[in-house]
């Protein structure tokens, strides 16, 4: 009896390799994610995979880096980009749904305790200071704030004070944490994520309105799980996630009155 039951389980092994004998694969989403956005859909993809099983691959990179890759073809569910880039997935007919979730906007920081005491964006005047931004070439950021200073008319002025222009603001924000920064230009998120290292300053700038977007894509792998996270990130407990990570338009700019 034993020696039968052996032979059927071995038989029932070597079946499983056989040609047309499918293993069980486990389901896997694929999120192709600006990394400006990394850690709220860090936090949703780890409780949406324990809710449904499902195994979501994150790949982190620039938006603008990101969306080459979609426009190929490559294999992907999700998109979780910043404005303009998902105007540009659906100009491209990759768009399969969209969900904004939150939202970017430039915000201006100094070293904690504000030893300077600067108070907003006319005191970058100041002969001396050393600034950072996001390069305006890669960062929306930095583009948002060069044309500010342009509206303002103090581009030229402002500008000669800036000693650093990185591509992510987590350069930026670390110039002013650790390095020889006395303020700089970043997004509202690094307010939240640098707590206690960087105080955010009032910035009389406006700014153009800047969501933050979950977008699925044609072609998905997998549409089902697809729809599912797009549900996930369409309800007020996500938008939560992403208000705590610091994803809000804030008071003090003249874009911003009654939001």
């Amino acid at each position: 009896m034993n020696g039968a039951l052996l032979c059927l389980s071995t038989l029932l092994v070597l079946a499983s390799w056989l040609p047309g004998c499918k293993r069980t694969e486990p389901a896997r989403l694929r999120v192709l994610c600006g990394s400006s956005m990394s850690a709220p859909i860090q936090e949703l993809a780890r409780e949406f995979g324990r809710t449904h099983g499902v195994e979501v691959e994150i790949d982190l990179g620039g938006s603008e880096t990101l969306l080459p890759k979609i426009l190929a073809g490559a294999p992907a569910d999700i998109y979780v980009c910043h404005d303009p880039f998902e105007a540009k997935v659906r100009e491209a007919g990759r768009l399969a749904g969209c969900v904004t979730v939150g939202h970017l906007e430039p915000v201006l920081a100094v070293r904690h305790g504000n030893p300077l005491g600067l108070r907003s964006v006319d005191d970058l005047l100041r002969a001396g200071l050393k600034i950072g931004i996001g390069d305006p070439r890669y960062s929306t950021c930095g583009e948002l704030f060069v044309r500010a200073l342009q509206q303002r008319g103090i581009h030229d002025a402002v500008m000669k004070q800036v000693v650093l222009q990185a591509r992510s603001t987590t350069d930026v924000a670390n110039g002013l944490v650790v390095g020889p920064l006395d303020a700089a230009v970043l997004w509202n998120f690094s307010a939240v994520l640098y707590s206690g290292k960087l105080d955010r300053v009032s910035a009389p700038l406006s700014f153009p309105e800047v969501r933050v977007t979950v977008v699925g894509l044609t072609g998905s792998p997998q549409p089902r799980w697809r729809d599912a996270f797009l549900r996930w990130c369409d309800r007020p407990e996500a938008r939560e996630v992403f208000r705590k990570h610091g994803y809000v338009r804030l008071p003090g700019n003249p874009a911003q009155e009654g939001l």
